[in-house]
């Protein structure tokens, strides 16, 4: 009989447990949106703020460029470029000054590397999104996308000069 109530008793713990877990979130609630990047994660790397880099100065530093994309979905971005450092996309974004890269890019890149929802997902709903990026760094005016982590083109952001 004592095993009786002890299993019962089990088995309302439990379920009181699963009840209260099941109304800790509305799925109306706003997780990622709402949460800056460096609480998300990994902080972003930022080098270099009143740098101004080119294109050249990144295949300088290591950087193989493949072909040029355009930057009409990026706001304030004046280039965009695709290549690969060590076997690893990177891909390089161009903007006026590291301010711009920060207001304009930031965001954008939180999103294309999957530490933001884009902002229709925001609040629930399912992104059919894929990130080809997982990680990026800012130089200077560039904002660096990183296929896998952050420690794939480590080299490549301390490297541009």
């Amino acid at each position: 009989m004592n095993i009786r109530k002890f299993l019962w008793m089990f088995v309302f713990v439990l379920a009181l447990v699963a009840l209260s877990a099941c109304g800790a979130y509305d799925a109306g609630d706003s997780v990622m949106a709402d949460v800056p990047a460096e609480e998300e994660g990994e902080a972003v790397l930022i080098l270099q703020p009143d740098a101004v880099f080119t294109v050249d100065d990144v295949e300088a530093a290591g950087w193989k460029n493949s072909r040029e994309l355009s930057p009409e979905t990026l706001p304030g971005a004046t280039s965009v470029w695709y290549g690969f450092y060590r076997q690893r996309d990177v891909e390089v974004r161009v903007y006026e000054s590291q301010a711009s890269a920060i207001s304009d890019g930031q965001e954008i890149a939180d999103v294309a590397t999957g530490r933001r929802k884009p902002t229709p997902f925001a609040s629930g709903g399912i992104s059919s999104t894929r990130t080809s990026y997982s990680a990026y760094g800012i130089v200077g005016n560039l904002i660096l996308l990183c296929e896998i982590k952050i420690e794939d083109c480590q080299g490549l952001l301390e490297s541009i000069e």
